[in-house]
């Protein structure tokens, strides 16, 4: 059987995401006692005590399916989105909803906009449905959205825009948002990703995308997380805000059951644990202002940064600084699948964490700035 030619077309030259590396793996590979992950941009600080508690608490339930439209999470999302309860939609973590966007929209002859450096999810699941994806080249790592919007034609029906940036961690304001909005086509859909939009959301001119956007424009879907700021990286969960007819679409083809019974209760509590989510938000930007400028000092550039991690321009390949980072133990995520190739994105760590990043980076050779050569110099 030649199984090649019983795949569909488009999946023959798909290639699957590669995620981080998982630190039991490094352990066994290399060895090594002490493995510090900062690939995946996770919160250092984990998940609410309230939604642990809540997840073991449903466990005791687990030999029972759970609601399979999560409408108790549904509804609290909508209220802390200002939004109706019909225009929520529950996934899988947001990837799904991703996956779900593509399956119900795009197909053969239609085109999907994206950045070149855009969260590659989108350029994947768009291509496996066989969709012609246009890459928009970013402008000093930022979303262009002017020129996005001037890639549309009466084909595209779909425009992803991740805001902040995953991996450039760069964002688009309010007026650039607006604006994008007011020049598309209405039946060309916006799908605004601000799964990092927790530690964006406190800047002046990041825009409130579902109070400020959804009701005006019906061709909007607004993705957001509990991976990150809320720490459940490992339950899945993700939510999509849009119009509710667009809701009911893309309901027809979600899975039943596809969030798990604790993974709902968990979420549920984190999205009540108002204060919990406060201190990571404020703690995290603590933590990457003070990484960022160690890091700056070495001589190593990083991209101004409104999420959990930087990405950082370094005067070696990201590959061969990943590969002897990993010798020291140390995960860090090389971005050579978005033609970054002298950059790589670490996540922001605890204080304990990044100290323990800065150490190994001191170890490698050529990654010294002139300037702090002199420093250790005089230091002795």
């Amino acid at each position: 059987m030649n199984i090649e030619k019983q795949v569909r077309t488009e999946l023959r030259s798909a290639k699957p995401y590669l995620p981080g590396k998982p630190i039991q793996e490094v352990q066994r590979e290399l060895g090594l006692k002490r493995v510090v992950k900062l690939a995946s941009n996770e919160s250092f600080l984990g998940p609410s005590p309230k939604a642990l508690s809540a997840q073991r608490k449903a466990a005791k339930d687990v030999w029972l399916y759970p609601e399979g439209a999560s409408p108790l999470l549904r509804r609290a999302a909508a209220g802390h989105a200002g939004v109706a309860e019909g225009q929520v939609i529950v996934g899988n973590g947001s990837d799904e909803i991703i996956r779900l966007l593509c399956e119900t929209f795009a197909g053969r002859g239609d085109e999907v906009v994206c950045s070149d450096c855009g969260f590659i999810r989108f350029r994947q699941q768009s291509e496996m449905m066989g969709a012609k994806v246009v890459s928009v080249p970013m402008k000093n790592l930022k979303h262009d959205l002017f020129a996005m919007a001037r890639s549309v034609t009466p084909k595209t029906k779909m425009m992803f825009v991740a805001s902040p940036n995953n991996p450039t961690g760069t964002y688009n304001t309010r007026a650039e948002v607006s604006s994008l909005l007011r020049s598309l086509p209405k039946d060309c859909l916006l799908i605004l990703d601000e799964a990092y939009y927790h530690y964006a959301t406190g800047l002046e001119d990041y825009p409130e995308s579902t109070l400020e956007f959804l009701p005006k424009h019906d061709n909007l879907i607004v993705l957001r997380t509990f991976s990150k700021a809320y720490g459940l990286a490992g339950l899945r969960v993700g939510l999509g805000f849009a119009n509710a007819e667009l809701v009911s679409w893309i309901d027809r083809i979600r899975m039943p059951f596809n969030v798990n019974l604790p993974a709902q209760a968990a979420a549920l509590a984190a999205l009540e644990d108002k204060a919990f989510l406060r201190r990571c938000v404020r703690e995290t930007a603590k933590n990457r202002e003070a990484l960022a400028s160690a890091l700056e000092f070495m001589g190593l550039h990083c991209v101004p940064s409104t999420a959990n991690f930087l990405c950082v321009e370094t005067p070696i390949p990201g590959a061969e600084l990943f590969r002897q980072l990993l010798r020291r133990g140390v995960i860090v995520r090389p971005l050579d699948e978005y033609g970054l190739t002298r950059h790589v994105r670490i996540s922001v760590g605890s204080a304990a964490q990044n100290k323990f990043l800065l150490l190994a980076l001191k170890k490698i050779e050529g990654l010294f700035s002139g300037r702090e050569r002199r420093e250790e110099a005089l230091s002795r």
